[in-house]
């Protein structure tokens, strides 16, 4: 009985130093699946938006103006036009780069288009891990996707 006795509110000690530790990996998980989600939907607008480019009507391969907006409101809105709330947020237009159709290999006549976007991802929590030596560890990272499509279309 004695040993009982000794013992008692132990339980109560191991669950609260264990609580907090389970807790952050809650939390580190969940921001690893809002990391994999917003990866995947830049993904997927960034490939909506070279095909785009790919089948557009004309000589695509200029990327003029108006091609270049329609496909930066596609990958911002999700639509060809101007929308109201982005689709990441954060997500601006100058995160978006167009290269210069280019032929691959250099003696075909077939032309290639490569898209761009470098998004800053943050946590939703916080920015910056604070250490025990005074320096703060920053936890943004740019996600960087690039996609690159033969133009169908060449004029």
């Amino acid at each position: 009985m004695m040993i009982v006795k000794k013992q008692k509110g132990l339980a109560a000690v191991e669950a609260t130093i264990i609580l907090p530790l389970l807790l952050l990996l809650l939390l580190v998980i969940g921001e690893f699946g809002r990391l994999f989600y917003q990866y995947n939907t830049l993904s997927k607008a960034l490939r909506a938006s070279v095909r785009t480019v790919s089948v557009s009507d004309g000589e695509n391969y200029l990327l003029d103006n108006a091609l270049r907006d329609k496909v930066r409101n596609l990958i911002l809105y999700g639509q060809e036009t101007t929308g109201t709330s982005v689709v990441l947020p954060g997500l601006v237009a100058d995160d978006v780069t167009f290269s210069a159709p280019f032929n691959m290999p250099s003696t075909s006549e077939d032309k290639y288009v490569t898209l761009i976007v470098s998004y800053d991802w943050s946590p939703m929590f916080t920015d910056n891990l604070n250490t025990f030596f005074g320096d703060s560890v920053s936890l943004s990272f740019p996600l960087n996707v690039s996609m690159t499509m033969r133009i169908l279309n060449d004029g």
